[in-house]
């Protein structure tokens, strides 16, 4: 049984890296660039990804919590930002022990939207911050399972979105912030309101066959 135990692991491991490997391979090629994008709130979308991400949290005695209420509009690919938000929530969750906490928010701030999600897991040296984005890294003390390639997703989503991602290390305790910056989408402004006297406008314009 021990021996099945390990193979069913190998498998599910192997099934990982190869769909984290055609994620990437789709979010880099033209298949991820060609991605519509439309005017969308991050708040909602991320709240939604946390409410899949309820059971897992609780099977590691894991408390996953999310904070804002405030609509945040960016304009986005609704898949693509739940695949950046699932890896942040998934990488926080796998480097914080039992008994640890999760916090995704959403922050507006000036002219910008901020996806944060905040750990107090083994956390990390700003140097490793600076290479968390790399394919295939993994800080030197993890002991979790993983790919090492859910960051580079991350950023590759960010970079096709205007936004920056970054991973700070928490100041003054454990864990870390991953951290995405996106412009802040604003309607475009109405146009102009048509004239009541239309023979003013007509007299306006410039002559037909001019």
């Amino acid at each position: 049984r021990h021996a099945l135990r390990q193979i069913a692991t190998g498998v599910d491991r192997a099934g990982r890296l190869v769909n984290q490997l055609l994620t990437l391979a789709r979010t880099e090629g033209r298949e991820g660039a060609q991605q519509a994008r439309e005017p969308l709130d991050l708040a909602r979308l991320a709240r939604d990804v946390v409410g899949d991400w309820v059971g897992p949290a609780l099977g590691k005695q894991i408390d996953l919590g999310y904070e804002g209420d405030a609509p945040a509009m960016v304009l986005g690919n609704a898949v693509l930002l739940r695949e950046l938000a699932k890896n942040l929530i998934d990488n926080a969750l796998r480097y914080t022990p039992g008994g640890g906490c999760v916090t995704c928010r959403v922050l507006t701030q000036g002219e910008f939207v901020v996806l944060e999600v905040e750990d107090n897991g083994i956390g990390l040296t700003e140097e490793q911050a600076e290479m968390v984005f790399e394919r295939f890294y993994r800080v030197d003390d993890a002991t979790t399972e993983g790919s090492g390639l859910g960051l580079a997703i991350v950023r590759e989503i960010a970079r096709q979105h205007d936004a920056s991602a970054r991973l700070l290390p928490n100041v003054g305790g454990a864990g870390v912030t991953a951290r995405v910056a996106f412009p802040l989408w604003r309607p475009p402004p109405p146009p102009p309101p048509l004239p009541d006297d239309f023979s003013e406008l007509y007299r306006q314009s410039p002559p037909i066959g001019t």
